[in-house]
């Protein structure tokens, strides 16, 4: 059963209160080339905050309260991840460094004719094991594979965002890969509030630092 209008209207006046409409939140990404994605990312900015404001007007403690802090910390990692993700195989897919990200040294066999290739298995012995001739090349792996972490340390690399905060965000994003509950009783319920903050604070030097530093790169990549 939904609430009263009264008591609808009341909520809504206490987070509009305190929170920017749809556009401000959209323009935090304005440096998304994506038009689809940049209403996306606006959609889980705005709606993270909206939960975050009527549980924190709940007054959430105990169970509520790591509901709350789960949240926050899901919704923001993959806001992060979106951004960067976007950035660095968008903006910046012909860069060396970017490049290397989906890049892996891998060996391949060599090509023999099959008369050479009995002569070298006879000749190629070691502990019993037949020995092949490979040699080194560099595959490429699909771009969903590379792993977060390796994301924000080219992102640091390139000079998009500072190396406190990346570290940071890959602290967030870890802890956002380790939700579960078994993992939730072992850590502090003080820390896990902190994290979900930092989470949230860290939003305005993520975005400002990619606004500042994301055109003298691309001016420089040209």
């Amino acid at each position: 059963m939904a609430f009263t209008d009264e008591t609808i209207t009341a909520i809504k006046s206490y987070i509009d209160a305190h929170l920017g409409g749809w556009d401000w939140h959209k323009k935090r990404f304005d440096f998304i080339s994506d038009e689809t994605l940049q209403s996306r990312l606006a959609d889980e900015f705005i709606s993270t905050r909206y939960i975050y404001k009527i549980l924190e007007g709940m007054n959430a403690d105990e169970w509520l309260l790591r509901a709350q802090i789960r949240l926050q910390v899901l919704a923001y990692a993959s806001i992060y991840e979106a951004v960067l993700h976007h950035i660095l195989f968008t903006e910046m897919s012909s860069n060396k460094h970017v490049q290397a990200l989906t890049e892996f040294e891998t060996k391949k066999e060599i090509s023999i004719p099959q008369n050479q290739r009995i002569i070298l298995a006879k000749a190629l012995k070691h502990d019993e094991k037949d020995i092949i001739p490979t040699y080194k090349s560099t595959a490429k792996t699909d771009i969903t594979k590379v792993r977060f972490d390796k994301k924000a340390e080219c992102a640091e690399r390139l000079g998009l965002i500072d190396a406190k905060l990346k570290d940071e965000l890959i602290e967030l994003y870890e802890a956002r890969n380790a939700i579960h509950i078994h993992a939730e009783i072992k850590k502090n319920l003080d820390y896990q509030l902190d994290l979900s903050k930092r989470a949230y604070m860290r939003m305005e030097p993520f975005v400002m630092q990619i606004k500042e530093n994301l055109p003298k790169i691309l001016a420089n990549q040209n």
